[in-house]
């Protein structure tokens, strides 16, 4: 499956809130989008999410689902083309289940 990142405003989460809610990505994974990576900083308010699904339409209909939205413009979500492993630009592997 494609990959892809996303940015969210999480203000006010604690790291339980981030537990919860990870807890719940991994509840929640299909055949369609899986959670591969959440990186957050609390006290900036900011988390990072790395994904494999199916295509964007897809990974935005599913968060929704699991109440967390892209809103604004610190929010977004970006397709992975290429990625960097050991030194190289490649294509990124995918993980198809």
């Amino acid at each position: 499956m494609p990959k892809f990142v996303s940015t969210h405003v999480i203000a006010c989460m604690t790291r339980q809130d981030v537990s919860r809610l990870l807890k719940r990505f991994k509840e929640e994974e299909n055949a369609d989008v899986i959670n591969i990576r959440v990186l957050c900083d609390t006290l900036s308010g900011r988390m990072v999410c790395e994904w494999e699904a199916r295509d964007s339409v897809t990974l935005i209909e599913w968060l929704k689902k699991c109440n967390v939205q892209i809103r604004g413009t610190g929010e977004w979500l970006m397709a992975v083309q290429y990625e960097s492993i050991d030194d190289g630009l490649v294509v990124p592997p995918r993980h198809d289940a």
